[in-house]
């Protein structure tokens, strides 16, 4: 309103007087925080979405961030007496890909990732993950943590992440929990014992694992000398075909097989587990900071390392322990001749580096013995073209950066192509024309892409809680719902008793069962308080984390607001309208609303005259949530007749 103290020139003025309360807005409710190991982890640069929430919003957003799934270990194949597809086993490790499927095949939206490790890792990490959850402290749009990846670790560790979130969730009050289960303990006995008694209404336990089948993406390398028939070893697929040209694509493809295996030695030992310009970026970056001549030269001592790896892997014939593919072969030499240039120009740098008078640069030496391909550009002196400019030599030496960076990426985009794609590019045009032109490949990949994998629920199971919110709301409990895939086991009677109503500790886990004629559904909504009153189950945990959100968000606006009747009347309508809206959507339990809720603020109310002085305003909201039928009994009985 205008104030009426600060007016002192005569005129006309115009004075807005609000008569409406300010609205609350709903916060979402199921955004999941999707926390593992990625196959990469880069927007604008290698692994800088390490450890960083990433908020995408379909597999598309995940796959230009992320990558892909990690390709699935199979460890064997059978074949029957007619040479058709009988049975697969295939190993996984890494579940969060497949998990985020899931997500959305059940129903769900945008979500966080969090890349802890990369696939290279080897096995997932307790700390890594711990760290994951750490990072969400400072996001606040996260409703729901899960981490399927961390459901194989072993001893403690799974349960020590899961009470680390329960604490999160204790600290912050708006999210929640969402834990697999070990797959050897679906009846939940070790995860009662671990988890703890401390913030149990924060977190939700699915059981047992999902049977589903996913593409994997799987080609003829992943499946050779694993093939049985009868359960007889089968060395090569060419002893089921007379067609020569079936016989040399599997020969090509054999070859591509030990290439690949070939180069990716190689650039392991050049690189470990960094990548090419993560590694020069490392390298650059120290010569940067520092400006000394020892720093530049471990930058192109790094940059012939390159030109030797590439000069390792080309051969001018096919021979024990090089390529073996023609067009492998083919694409190494073009790809040398087009790194001819690039190596001409950095070594004609190091030639102006070493006429400077006091920088101390001593010329890198390509240490190998170069092929013909070359041209003899490895071995030559340079020549010094006076394309450095400075006041003194460091600055001298600093100006070839931008030089030596151009060169650089030229030369990791022509590798990238000619050597490391391209083994990709044609193992994949192989594979097609493998399946093109030998039904039994086709049928092997068909076979192995329709069997189940087991995978940790958790990523269906925040699907579900997203399909249910927008279609009913959070109050709605996320059960009797279906969900994609078969339960890995089926639960008796009793085992179903133990896990919905502990009574022991009052830890309830959530069974996924299977119905005839139903399919598969979640058939339990407690929360791991099952035996508390106020917070025994899901929906109601997360209404209040609903609504307890959107109204702080809608309050901050009244901070340092006058502590009076006026600033209490306008907080009080605001809330209750969000409440009523509430209400009138089926959240809230009552016939009127003054059975459903209430919204008490003011002196002599819910504060006294000292808590004024203290610059506090308290407000009490009341809610009556509504709460599952989760028991319905039926009652039958005779009667005698009347007439």
């Amino acid at each position: 309103m205008l104030n009426l103290t600060a007016i002192k020139t005569p005129g006309v003025y115009i004075d807005e007087v609000p008569r409406f309360p300010p609205s609350i807005a709903a916060v979402e409710t199921a955004i999941p925080a999707f926390i593992g190991y990625t196959e990469k982890a880069d927007m604008l640069s290698p692994g800088d979405l390490h450890n960083t929430p990433t908020k995408i919003g379909s597999i598309a957003d995940y796959q230009l961030y992320f990558g892909g799934p990690a390709k699935p270990v199979v460890a064997e194949v059978q074949l029957d007496l007619n040479n058709q597809f009988s049975s697969a086993k295939v190993d996984y490790q890494w579940f969060l890909y497949d998990s985020l499927r899931l997500f959305y095949a059940n129903g769900g939206g945008d979500c966080y990732i969090v890349s802890v490790g990369l696939y290279t890792a080897g096995a997932p990490v307790q700390g890594d993950i711990q760290n994951g959850i750490d990072a969400l402290v400072k996001y606040d749009e996260p409703t729901i943590i899960l981490f399927p990846d961390a459901a194989t670790l072993t001893g403690t560790a799974l349960y020590d992440l899961q009470v680390s979130t329960l604490s999160q969730c204790d600290n912050l009050k708006d999210r929640v929990g969402l834990f697999d289960l070990k797959r050897t303990d679906a009846q939940g006995a070790e995860f009662r014992d671990k988890i703890g008694i401390n913030n149990l209404k924060y977190g939700m336990a699915y059981t047992p694992w999902i049977q589903v089948a996913l593409d994997k993406n799987i080609l003829y390398a992943d499946m050779v000398g694993k093939i049985k028939k009868a359960g007889v070893l089968i060395p090569s697929l060419k002893n089921f075909t007379t067609d020569a040209n079936v016989q040399k694509v599997i020969d090509d493809l054999d070859n591509l097989a030990a290439d690949s295996k070939r180069i990716s030695t190689e650039f392991t030992t050049l690189l470990g587990t960094d990548s090419l310009d993560g590694l020069f970026n490392k390298k650059i970056n120290k010569f940067i900071l520092s400006g000394t001549a020892t720093d530049l030269q471990d930058v192109f001592k790094y940059l012939l390392d390159i030109a030797n790896t590439v000069n390792t892997l080309d051969t001018t014939t096919p021979a024990p322990g090089t390529l073996k593919n023609a067009d492998m072969i083919v694409n190494l030499k073009n790809t040398v001749l087009a790194l001819k240039d690039r190596y001409t120009n950095l070594i004609n740098y190091q030639a102006d580096l070493k006429a400077l008078a006091t920088a101390g640069y001593t010329t890198q030496t390509f240490a190998g013995t170069a092929t013909a391909d070359w041209g003899g550009v490895l071995g030559a002196a340079g020549t010094a073209n006076g394309v450095l400019s400075g006041p003194n030599d460091k600055a001298k030496m600093l100006s070839v950066v931008p030089l030596v960076q151009n060169e650089f990426y030229a030369i990791q985009s022509t590798i990238q192509a000619g050597i490391l794609d391209a083994a990709t590019i044609l193992e994949k045009a192989k594979n097609d024309a493998l399946s093109a032109g030998f039904p039994l490949f086709k049928s092997i990949i068909a076979g192995i892409n329709n069997t189940s994998m087991a995978l940790p629920p958790s990523g269906s199971i925040a699907g579900v809680y997203a399909q249910v919110d927008n279609a009913r709301g959070v109050w709605k409990a996320p059960a009797n719902v279906s969900i994609l895939g078969t339960p890995d086991i089926i639960y008796s009677n009793s085992e179903l008793n133990q896990l919905n109503v502990d009574v022991v500790s009052g830890k309830s886990i959530n069974a996924i069962r299977a119905f005839t004629g139903k399919g598969t559904l979640v058939y339990g909504a407690r929360t791991l308080a099952g035996n508390d009153n106020e917070w025994r189950y899901v929906s109601v945990r997360r209404f209040f984390n609903m609504v307890e959100e959107s109204t702080k968000k809608a309050t901050l606006q009244f901070v340092f607001e006058p502590n009076d009747a006026n600033t209490w009347v306008r907080v009080q309508a605001m809330i209750e309208n969000f409440l009523l809206t509430l209400w009138r959507q089926g959240a809230l339990q009552g016939a009127t609303p003054d059975k459903a809720f209430y919204v008490a603020v003011g002196l002599g109310k819910t504060m006294t005259a000292q808590d004024i002085l203290n610059g506090f305003m308290i407000i009490e909201i009341g809610m009556a949530a509504v709460r599952p039928a989760e028991f319905i009994i039926l009652r039958f009985s005779h009667i005698l007749p009347q007439a």
